[in-house]
């Protein structure tokens, strides 16, 4: 399976990220739904305008206490999306009972242009942080290998902790830098090399530095995750940018 950034993804966890930030509009309808080759999806994408950007404190990532996914398929037998969830469910219900994955079998004008099948699964905490994977099915991929190969992929993400899961760290990283003139933090898992390079343009063309100090959890104390054991914690003050934007007349 190739992990991708799919639309469900995008519509259940990047925009629930953006209205934490202030775009309380932000929606994401997905039309159509494709798949490689051919593609041939279509999604409508809309969302408030800001004057200014608050500082955030994302520093306590919670507990999970439920799973929730999307299995999908286009121009395929509907017996591959419960051969997903099946396998998908058998693993995560060892970890939480709480475990739904919905059953979207595109076919017709919906299905895009090419046959495929993917899974997305999100988390939700107790407080409100979210992280999510997503695997698109190669050709000839068993609905199991698929669906075993995210769930892994998804508790290894859980393992890595955070506020931010590791592909949307730049996304409160950004807000952050532009902010006001106050003091943000956000408490994440470890930098991918993506978020170190989007570090170093943040700080070549708006000057913001951020101070990354690490937070190590003692496992001994009750209620304690196991995790990795320790967070980082990244802070800075923000650019004070303001959007000047004006009405036309």
């Amino acid at each position: 399976a190739v992990v991708s950034t799919q639309s469900t993804g995008v519509k259940h966890v990047t925009i629930s990220y953006c209205k934490r930030l202030g775009l309380h509009s932000a929606e994401l309808t997905i039309s159509k739904r494709g798949y490689p080759p051919l593609g041939g999806g279509s999604v409508t994408f809309t969302c408030n305008t800001l004057k200014t950007i608050k500082p955030i404190q994302w520093i306590d990532p919670g507990k999970v206490w439920r799973i929730r996914g999307v299995a999908s398929c286009s121009r395929m037998s509907p017996a591959t999306n419960p051969r997903v969830i099946d396998r998908s469910h058998g693993i995560l219900n060892a970890f939480l009972p709480d475990v739904y994955i919905y059953n979207e079998h595109l076919k017709g004008f919906n299905s895009g242009k090419s046959s495929g099948h993917s899974l997305c699964l999100y988390t939700e905490s107790t407080t409100e942080v979210m992280v999510s994977v997503d695997c698109t099915a190669q050709p000839q991929t068993l609905p199991e290998d698929l669906a075993t190969e995210t769930t892994q992929l998804l508790l290894d993400t859980i393992h890595t902790g955070g506020c931010v899961d590791s592909r949307h760290q730049y996304l409160p990283l950004l807000f952050m830098a532009l902010s006001q003139s106050n003091v943000s933090t956000l408490c994440t898992g470890p930098l991918t090399p993506f978020s170190i390079s989007f570090l170093r343009n943040l700080k070549l063309f708006l000057g913001v530095v951020f101070k990354i100090k690490v937070k190590t959890l003692d496992s001994k104390e009750v209620g304690n995750r196991k995790g990795l054991n320790s967070f980082l914690l990244l802070s800075c003050l923000g650019a004070g940018f303001e959007n000047i934007n004006r009405a036309m007349i």
